[in-house]
């Protein structure tokens, strides 16, 4: 049998445990892909993951569910996709029966818990991988592997937050919390696509640039995420908030939304609780609003904004799938901006 590197965590702990192994090459099932991967996107749920924050993730467990690259083998009754085609993956699997799985909904499905890729089953932290074929698509022959590893991730969780979930329309004020990170940046440029006024908060001076480039208004430098009261002096009131990081910043976005406006949440950079007063909830009439992952038919209109040029995934930094370590201690110090992928087999099949 063949054998691969895989970039894998047997435990759970900080960065030390990302190690490098040699396994078998998976076996392809039926409906399934093996893929070989060009490209996986980190981010920060993989180190979530990677430090026990969700218990029930399997162990051992190859981390990645930002994954692009090309078909290895097939399954048997796979019709859609041969050998040699480019393909990206979606993040969520499940039973591929229920109606929202029928729908393209996966992430929703209601006859199991759905499997998280990298988490619940081996993601792309390795040089094969094997998905769904339900749960592919392919990538259009203009689009850079690099960029198509993150789109679903980054720009399809971001046009769902905004147009499925946030009912954003234009002229709205917005405001995106963690605006300078690859959900929050691309959720920036979805906004200012549909014409929204997007307002992104950051912790730092050095994210201000990438943000107002991606499309935003202006952005609030707020190191402790105590932002309403600014957005209040120079705006009033938001109708939406994106709240890309969750606990630490959750009960600031429903001061800083108005009356009858709605609050979306992205993501928890944390994985902790949040205590939100209900009296947010029944006095201002706040919509607080959840968000997962977007639908086969929502990631199908991005790319073709894509395609179009109405929307683009930046890539910040692309470095080899043996410094995967490296790139975990750089996010948990906070010394990178934007989304890092990493580098497998890379463009050249």
């Amino acid at each position: 049998m063949s054998t691969m590197i895989a970039h894998r965590i047997t435990g759970f702990g900080g960065p030390e445990v990302l190690a490098e192994h040699r396994v078998d090459v998976p076996q392809v099932g039926p409906g399934q892909l093996l893929v070989k991967v060009a490209y996986c996107g980190v981010c920060r749920h993989d180190l979530l993951t990677r430090a026990g924050a969700f218990p029930r993730a399997l162990v051992p467990v190859t981390l990645g569910h930002q994954v692009s690259g090309w078909v290895a083998a097939t399954g048997p009754d796979v019709r859609d996709f041969a050998v040699g085609d480019r393909v990206m993956t979606m993040i969520f699997t499940g039973c591929g029966r229920c109606r929202r799985c029928a729908a393209g909904e996966e992430a929703l499905c209601e006859e199991q818990t759905p499997q998280f890729l990298g988490e619940d089953r081996d993601g792309g932290y390795a040089e094969y991988v094997v998905v769904e074929a339900r749960t592919s698509l392919t990538v259009p022959a203009t689009m850079p592997l690099a960029e198509a590893a993150i789109m679903t991730c980054t720009l399809g969780t971001a046009y769902h937050a905004v147009v499925g979930r946030g009912g954003v329309q234009a002229g709205d004020l917005v405001v995106v919390t963690g605006a300078s990170g690859g959900v929050g940046v691309h959720a920036i440029e979805v906004l200012a696509m549909l014409g929204a006024r997007a307002v992104g908060v950051v912790s730092s001076g050095a994210s201000v640039g990438p943000v107002r480039q991606a499309g935003a208004v202006d952005v609030i430098v707020s190191p402790d995420r105590r932002f309403s009261g600014e957005l209040r002096r120079r705006y009033g009131q938001a109708d939406v908030v994106l709240d890309v990081v969750g606990e630490p910043t959750l009960n600031e976005s429903c001061h800083a939304v108005r009356p009858g406006g709605r609050v979306v949440v992205i993501g928890n950079v944390n994985g902790r609780h949040a205590r939100i007063p209900p009296a947010y909830l029944i006095l201002k009439e706040i919509a607080l609003v959840g968000t997962k992952s977007c639908s086969i038919a929502e990631m199908n209109e991005v790319l073709s904004l894509v395609a179009g040029g109405s929307l683009r995934a930046r890539v910040d930094t692309v470095v080899p799938l043996a410094q995967c370590r490296a790139v975990h201690e750089r996010m948990e110090a906070g010394e990178n901006l934007g989304r890092i992928v990493l580098e497998v087999a890379g463009e050249q099949r």
